[in-house]
């Protein structure tokens, strides 16, 4: 459960930070990876305006685009099929967010969320002996990190280093450390 907890975390940094997503984001400095918990704590305790303020001027009109589709060059022609690709990976794992974190699924929030969705799924099949049901989650685990995460997320964290954000510098290469370990249920 920690690789759901830190995908959530994760997700959570890079979504809107409102009151709701930072209480959130107290509990899992807790419950999360250790290794994720300061850079969590330092986002829940900047005040909240502060917090607005910087995602607004990194990911608000004319930032940093926090989205696949601005990172894979065969979008240029059309996002469907990236778009049509993910919402295929959601239906299969009946992935429907009550809030989602994001108004599009390539956003960066939407499929680090994804990702601790499928975590779940493979902590729980393992958990629950269910083997044909967790090799199959863990597949999907690998093969969406494998054909969307780690297609742009290295571009995208290249972008935040050169913000002005040292914060969201250090949030990216977080995801990609928490995008290239061993392979789930391992």
């Amino acid at each position: 459960m920690q690789v759901a907890s830190g995908w959530r975390l994760l997700s959570l940094l890079f979504q809107s930070p409102t009151r709701e997503a930072r209480r959130e984001l107290g509990r899992l400095t807790t419950e999360g990876p250790k290794k994720l918990a300061p850079l969590a704590r330092e986002w829940v305790e900047t005040p909240r305006q502060e917090a607005e303020a910087e995602f607004l001027t990194v990911f608000g009109p004319g930032g940093i685009p926090a989205v696949e589709s601005s990172y894979d060059p065969n979008a240029l022609a059309g996002r469907g099929p990236l778009l049509a690709d993910i919402a295929g990976f959601h239906e299969a794992f009946a992935y429907r967010p009550s809030k989602p974190p994001a108004a599009v699924p390539d956003h960066i929030a939407v499929e680090l969320d994804f990702l601790s969705y499928l975590a779940v799924k493979v902590a729980f099949a393992l958990h629950a002996r269910q083997r044909e049901e967790g090799k199959v989650a863990a597949n999907a685990y690998e093969s969406f990190l494998e054909e969307h995460l780690r297609t742009w997320v290295g571009a995208f964290g290249g972008r935040l280093q050169q913000s002005a954000s040292p914060f969201y510098a250090r949030a990216a290469l977080s995801v990609a450390q928490m995008a290239n370990p061993e392979p789930l249920g391992s």
